[in-house]
């Protein structure tokens, strides 16, 4: 009986040490400003919008042309962004480290990795 207790506490135990941490992504949700050097003029500069449901991540970029992309892929963990986008239908990869107002990170292009920083939109109170 001891021992089916104790097996019992060990797994419970076990169960809360490995439950998975809630991701708050609070961090990326919003408008953020974002500048790409070495890239064709109509792509160089845009804004990234990414909202939240039921807790999944969503978003797109509008570039200063008017062409708006939704954004195929969201990862966001410890600070740490990776999203995926299709330009003109090549996959291009962003990874980007999140600090308070800022993101910075490269962009894996067709025509190869290129650096990007984004600034946080404030909303206007």
């Amino acid at each position: 009986m001891k021992r089916a207790l104790f097996v019992i506490m060990l797994l419970g135990i076990m169960f809360q040490v490995a439950r998975p941490v809630p991701v708050d992504n609070n961090a990326v949700v919003g408008s953020w400003k974002c500048a790409v050097l070495d890239v064709p003029y109509e792509y160089s500069n845009s804004v990234i919008t990414f909202t939240e449901k039921d807790g999944k991540l969503a978003g797109s970029v509008k570039f200063d042309s008017g062409e708006e992309i939704k954004l195929s892929t969201i990862k966001y963990a410890n600070s740490q962004l990776v999203i995926t986008l299709y330009v003109e239908g090549y996959s291009v990869t962003v990874e980007g480290k999140v600090a308070a107002s800022k993101i910075t990170g490269t962009a894996d292009t067709p025509d190869g990795k290129v650096n990007f920083t984004a600034t946080k939109i404030e909303k206007k109170k």
